[in-house]
């Protein structure tokens, strides 16, 4: 690897420096692991190895690393013009949005453009509170939905926060629909976890209260975080909460969105359609961009007060259009669905099964949850999935865990994937989860 000259560095000093000058969220260094080049699942490290990429590049890239057409998008953009300001506009941009408001659901055709799922957080909860005059919000527990100071109030989970406090106040928070574990015993409990968003703007809540000023419920269709895949009718349920209570409803589809459910988005599985979509992770084809899609009604008198330096760059949306019509081209998202099967199908036959708490997947968006016993639901300890993230890198998978528990392996590539690839997945799993039962 060159240095900013022309002298080649070693992996150890690439490591020293790394630790010298990156900051980053999950320790000093990443794995350690260097990636040099990508192509469809697949990625390679500074030493040549091979790795099936089971995180996508967190999630943004889901028509495969370094699609040909995306690149081609990408190199023809940048010879043209890169960075206008959005005073200004430019001919990527309006073709983007134009072809947002085509894929998304129902009304939703006007868009603003952010720079990333973090800020598309923020100005969907900006266009919320300016459309109701309302500066409460529900969001759920176990969510996600960015780190900014906005962001970060809606995310749950006290590690995100501790040093940070006193976050964005408004917040109301209510109960996911995690069944696997659910107190109430799906389904006898008749999604006691969506009526309870009911009772909350009723002020008869028994997870909540607040202090009259709730105008909008903001939720993932399938929670990022251990891969929560709600039950069907679980989305439905909640738009109907909203218009009963007169809520606007915020759907966060920053990692469902663009075909990785085997849908274009996860509210086309119920024919939902929210009053506020906010994307990101793919809306510039892997590069930094991020949009909110709304109603011409509720745009109508919102001002955002200005654009992000950055939105709108014409070359990341030149790589979003490249990518959308690349889904829809090859049916990568048809092929989403058809490998989503054929991974939880694998998953739930392997020798070693009893380990296998619950598989959640819909197209390739969800996890798999390990246990030590079936019947209690003893979670896997950490330092056991952390063995087992430890050997798969090792036999060439590369993926994560979270949830509540730590113990859901968010194993979600990229849509290109093939069957053989899946079963590689499914056949290391087995070989690994052998050797810890021994």
């Amino acid at each position: 690897m060159k240095d900013g000259g022309n002298n080649m560095l070693s992996k150890e000093e690439m490591i020293r420096k790394d630790n010298e000058y990156i900051v980053r969220g999950w320790g000093k260094v990443g794995e350690p692991m260097y990636l040099v080049e990508g192509k469809g699942p697949m990625v390679k490290d500074i030493d040549g190895k091979e790795y099936l990429d089971c995180s996508s590049g967190l999630f943004s890239n889901n028509a495969g690393h370094c699609h040909p057409k995306i690149v081609q998008a990408i190199k023809d953009q940048a010879e043209k013009l890169i960075q206008p300001s959005m005073r200004h506009s430019n001919i990527p941009a309006v073709e983007l949005a134009e072809k947002l408001a085509q894929i998304a659901p129902g009304d939703l055709k006007k868009v603003i453009f952010t720079t990333g799922g973090g800020e598309t957080t923020e100005m969907a909860l900006k266009l919320a509170r300016g459309y109701t005059g309302k500066w409460e919000i529900i969001a759920l527990r176990n969510a996600f939905h960015g780190l900014g100071f906005g962001s970060i109030a809606l995310t749950s989970g006290a590690k995100y926060k501790k040093d940070f406090g006193p976050v964005m106040p408004g917040v109301v928070r209510a109960p996911h629909a995690y069944c696997y574990r659910c107190p109430f015993k799906y389904p006898e409990c008749d999604l006691w976890c969506a009526d309870e968003i009911g009772r909350i703007a009723e002020d008869k809540g028994l997870s909540a209260s607040h202090n009259g000023q709730i105008g909008s419920v903001i939720i993932e269709p399938i929670q990022g975080s251990g891969g929560i895949v709600p039950p069907e009718g679980w989305l439905t349920r909640v738009r109907e909460i909203c218009d009963k209570y007169g809520l606007l409803l915020i759907v966060d589809e920053i990692q469902t969105g663009f075909g990785r459910t085997g849908k274009m988005f996860a509210c086309d599985h119920e024919k939902v359609v929210p009053d506020i979509l906010a994307t990101s992770k793919n809306v510039g084809g892997s590069l930094p961009a991020g949009a909110v899609i709304t109603t011409e009604k509720l745009i109508d008198d919102f001002n955002p007060g200005t654009t992000p330096t950055l939105a709108g760059n014409a070359v990341a949306c030149a790589a979003g259009l490249a990518l959308i019509n690349t889904l829809i081209e090859e049916k990568l998202v048809e092929n989403a669905a058809a490998m989503g099967k054929r991974l939880t199908e694998g998953i739930l036959n392997m020798s070693t099964s009893k380990y296998v708490g619950q598989v959640r997947y819909k197209g390739l968006m969800g996890s798999i949850e390990f246990v030590l016993d079936k019947k209690t639901k003893e979670p896997m300890p950490k330092k056991d999935v952390n063995w087992i993230l430890g050997r798969l890198a090792e036999e060439g998978i590369l993926t994560s865990a979270s949830g509540p528990c730590g113990n859901s392996f968010r194993v979600q590539p990229t849509l290109d994937i093939n069957k053989d690839q899946i079963d590689m997945i499914v056949n290391t799993f087995d070989k690994i989860l052998r050797e810890y039962d021994k």
